[in-house]
Formats: C-alpha cells, structure tokens, sequence
C-alpha cells in the first residue's frame, strides 16, 4: 500500500514539474500570465492523466 501512494505522489509531482515547465515556456515567449496560468492547468491535467493511464497499464494503480 504504502509503495503505490509513493508513485502516486511521484506521479502528481512530475505532473506539477511538466506544468511548471509549460508555463515557463510560456512566459519566455512573450505570453501573458493568463496564458501562463492556463497552459500550466492544461499541461498538470494531461500529464497527471497520462501518468495515470500508464500506472494503471504496469498494474501500480487500480485493482
């Protein structure tokens, strides 16, 4: 039990690192914070979602 909370906590914090990335990216291309903002959601959710899918197909997640 306590191994699989440790890859899902890894997994929500690679998932911030990408969003964070993103928005980085974001912001030194001349975009506003909004911008920013929303890059840096849709990149946390379809990191965190990807990272999911990938955990429940290696059997870390899920029954």
């Amino acid at each position: 039990m306590q191994l699989r909370l440790m890859y899902v906590i890894i997994a929500v914090l690679v998932a911030l690192v990408a969003a964070l990335a993103g928005s980085f990216v974001t912001v030194a291309e001349g975009g506003r914070l909004t911008a920013a903002f929303k890059t840096g959601a849709l990149t946390f959710a379809g990191a965190l979602s990807l990272l999911v899918v990938v955990m429940g197909a290696l059997g870390v997640v899920g029954s």
